[in-house]
């Protein structure tokens, strides 16, 4: 399909029958398309959605259960019915006002997300925003976090955080 025509710095991102691209500067796009299709796809039903607003110059979008979300470098939390593009929340904001240049974790449905600022958040995953936890790391952290096995990773500035399924915060 034709390309984004801005800067696509993030991952694209897949889920049950949707692959989402996207792309925050200089113009802020996603696009959803269905995989399966051959040849040139731009004006096909392969195309599912679009929406021009809420996306990063650098954090990837995730697509976990039915939704998509959208994470501006700001931290702004936009929610997407992942077939349909349909508009569940847009704009949720953390507690505090923040930077983020990782990209978000789903787990226990939850999604995680964390800020330069040294802060984790915890977003309860689904159609409602809301946050469930904020935990102070204590230093700034700029990449992505890492699930496996049960363990939940975050790289610091200076340190390496593991924290156990049932052991460390929520």
């Amino acid at each position: 399909m034709k390309g984004l025509q801005s800067n696509a710095v993030p991952s694209p991102v897949a889920g049950k029958d949707v692959v989402v691209l996207t792309s925050g500067y200089p113009t802020k796009i996603a696009v959803a398309v269905k995989p399966g299709g051959s040849g040139d796809v731009t004006d096909t039903r392969q195309v599912l959605w679009q929406y021009a607003k809420g996306t990063a110059y650098v954090p990837s979008p995730i697509v976990y259960g039915d939704y998509v979300y959208l994470v501006t470098d700001k931290g702004l939390v936009t929610c997407l019915d992942a077939k349909t593009g349909e508009v569940k929340y847009e704009g949720g904001r953390p507690p505090v006002g923040t930077s983020v240049m990782a990209s978000p974790v789903a787990y226990d449905g939850k999604l995680l997300l964390v800020s330069t600022d040294g802060d984790a958040f915890v977003l309860k995953a689904g159609p409602k925003f809301e946050i469930l936890k904020t935990n102070p790391m204590g230093e700034p952290i700029a990449a992505s976090p890492a699930i496996a096995r049960g363990r939940l990773y975050i790289r610091g500035e200076r340190s390496l955080f593991c924290i156990e399924a049932g052991k460390g915060r929520s």
